[in-house]
């Protein structure tokens, strides 16, 4: 008998757990996990998406950045610290233009620099700048110009002026100034910030070939 109620307890209290899991005795967890596989909204077009893939392709990605404003010295040590972080970096001088000259050259002396001199201002010309050269020669220069036509231009009044011993002469300006292209992956390039930062007139851009 009494194994009997016992078995029938159990089916009561198994009928009472089934109803309530159900709902049918009260509200219920609507977060029960069969509620919430219910709720799902286009399960079937989830996917998972792997974001590291993209970020290490953008770091993988080589580019290349200018850096310009530097002089000579400054450009030569910049990319030997831009070659130590792992970056491919190459030096472009930049030249000045020329300039071209009305001289008088292959004087010997100061004397004869100063005997020249003289005979200019007899000429009527009072601007001119004497220069001693490496080899002690002298020469005389009367005028330095940007463009070769305001030379000959130049050079051509002095001739009107009987002053035939002056010429035309071609200067190339030293080079002084220089710019570091780097090329390097994106993780190496957010250093050139830094790597520039001592130099107060470097520029950073974006190579432009």
């Amino acid at each position: 008998m009494f194994f009997r109620l016992l078995a029938l307890l159990l089916v009561f209290a198994n009928l009472i757990f089934y109803a309530w899991t159900q709902g049918y005795l009260g509200e219920f967890d609507e977060n029960h996990e069969p509620q919430r596989l219910n709720q799902q909204l286009n399960a079937d077009k989830l996917r998972v998406v792997r974001m590291d893939q993209q970020s290490v392709a953008a770091r993988d990605e080589v580019g290349c950045r200018l850096v310009s404003g530097l002089n000579l010295a400054n450009a030569e040590v910049l990319k030997f610290a831009v070659e130590g972080a792992g970056a491919v970096a190459k030096l472009i001088p930049q030249a000045e233009p020329p300039l071209y000259l009305v001289l008088i050259g292959d004087l010997a002396n100061k004397a004869a620099a100063d005997k020249k001199g003289a005979e200019l201002i007899r000429f009527g010309v009072k601007e001119f700048n004497t220069v001693e050269l490496d080899s002690g020669k002298q020469e005389i220069i009367l005028g330095s110009f940007k463009s070769e036509d305001a030379a000959t231009q130049f050079l051509a009044g002095l001739e009107k002026r009987r002053i035939k011993s002056a010429q035309l002469e071609r200067r190339d300006a030293p080079i002084l100034k220089a710019r570091v292209e780097t090329r390097a992956r994106a993780s190496v390039l957010q250093q050139l910030p830094s790597l520039i930062a001592p130099y107060s007139d470097a520029k950073l851009s974006v190579c432009t070939e």
